[in-house]
């Protein structure tokens, strides 16, 4: 940044944005116009002698810092106020597409974000964008070493049933739930046999509920056995 140019500190853009995010601000000029509505409360920890920053500064800033460095300050923030100690029974890790990040015209792909949701506070923990050339097989892992896992419950999707995932789940001091699909048929067959031997009989049912949530009424029944 120029200093002859420079009339907010970069603490206040930080802040600012930081709050404006995390009350539910979605562009620049979201983060501006929440910055204008709570001017008096922002005086009081940060610097607005000089008024709130444009958008376009706001913008500039983003694009001079590294997401990296972004993504370890918002994790520091979140840390500090929802801590995994015995808080975090349940975290689950899923990937999504962000809507509005694809270009044809440009030949830019839509962008894939990996998240680690807790489930108790109802906030994302951490975030990972995945690699042009990669997928969330790769990225899990990266967004399993941020978080403080120990003790908690990770859920994923099938995508994520493999033994470098379990390992890194395991090395955090963490428990998993992984889903299994017939993409791994020889695992899948194995299961499935041992749990039509073994598992699905009365003293295994631990929940047995009809779900209507999605538009059609499905049976659901939960069988928890331990295996060979």
């Amino acid at each position: 940044r120029d200093p002859k140019k420079t009339i907010h500190p970069l603490p206040t853009i930080l802040f600012i944005s930081i709050c404006a995010i995390f009350c539910g601000a979605n562009s620049w000029e979201d983060i501006v116009m929440w910055a204008e509505v709570h001017k008096e409360w922002l005086s009081k920890y940060v610097d607005v002698s000089n008024g709130t920053p444009s958008y376009s500064t706001i913008r500039r800033i983003f694009m001079i810092i590294k997401p990296a460095c972004w993504g370890a300050l918002t994790q520091k923030v979140l840390s500090s106020h929802h801590s995994n100690k015995k808080a975090e029974v349940h975290i689950s890790i899923d990937g999504k597409t962000l809507r509005g990040s694809k270009c044809a015209a440009k030949d830019i792909r839509a962008m894939q974000i990996v998240s680690a949701w807790s489930t108790e506070n109802n906030i994302i923990l951490g975030e990972v964008k995945t690699d042009s050339k990669s997928n969330e097989v790769t990225a899990i892992p990266l967004l399993l070493a941020l978080l403080d896992l120990e003790d908690a419950t990770i859920s994923i999707d099938a995508i994520a049933c493999n033994e470098t995932i379990v390992q890194a789940i395991l090395d955090k001091g963490a428990n998993y739930l992984l889903g299994l699909k017939k993409n791994q048929p020889t695992l899948y067959a194995a299961v499935e046999d041992y749990v039509q031997a073994e598992g699905a009989n009365p003293d295994n049912l631990t929940c047995d509920y009809f779900d209507d949530t999605h538009g059609r009424l499905v049976r659901r029944r939960y069988f928890v056995f331990d295996t060979p």
